[in-house]
């Protein structure tokens, strides 16, 4: 039920959304979030459209990208600002790119990579990869089937394992 590995300078952890989620991962860990910057590539499998009222708060829309730049407890509290099939990337810096696909959609996505994997599988995670190599964020999330925490910091990992092994 819990995976977790390293590629390159990420550490990150798989675990199924139905025993730990996005909602666990925030209230649990929001010093993750708060004063870093936020760019939301996917909200409920879509881009997340900031209202008149959220883009007066300070968020920014550009390129289908929702970036907010020193996330607050009040932003973060926002029921509307997650659900299923949410991907983030998180950095300390503000930060803003073209694009990036939206890998959250894909049924059964892993950052894992696994020769044992299908070929078309491993071709999305290799993708994956390739996109936080360039963009560069200090962390991600991905909730969806799984949710997907990767991040530069070693210990991050260690707390988010602790927590989701009381769960599960």
């Amino acid at each position: 039920m819990i995976a977790s590995g390293k590629y390159k300078e990420y550490y990150w952890i798989e675990i199924l959304s139905k025993h730990y989620n996005m909602n666990s991962l925030i209230s649990e860990f929001p010093e993750f979030i708060i004063d870093k910057c936020l760019s939301v590539i996917s909200f409920d499998s879509d881009s997340f459209q900031p209202t008149e009222s959220e883009l007066k708060r300070g968020w920014i829309y550009e390129n289908e990208i929702a970036y907010f730049d020193k996330m607050t407890e009040f932003e973060l509290s926002k029921i509307s600002l997650f659900d299923v099939y949410d991907q983030w990337l998180i950095f300390d810096n503000k930060q803003r790119f073209k694009t990036m696909e939206i890998f959250v959609n894909y049924g059964g996505f892993s950052t894992e990579l696994n020769e044992y994997r299908k070929e078309l599988k491993l071709a999305d995670t290799k993708r994956f990869w390739n996109q936080i190599e360039e963009i560069n964020p200090n962390r991600f999330i991905l909730n969806g089937d799984k949710l997907i925490f990767g991040t530069n910091k070693q210990s991050e990992i260690e707390k988010v394992k602790a927590s989701c092994q009381q769960r599960v």
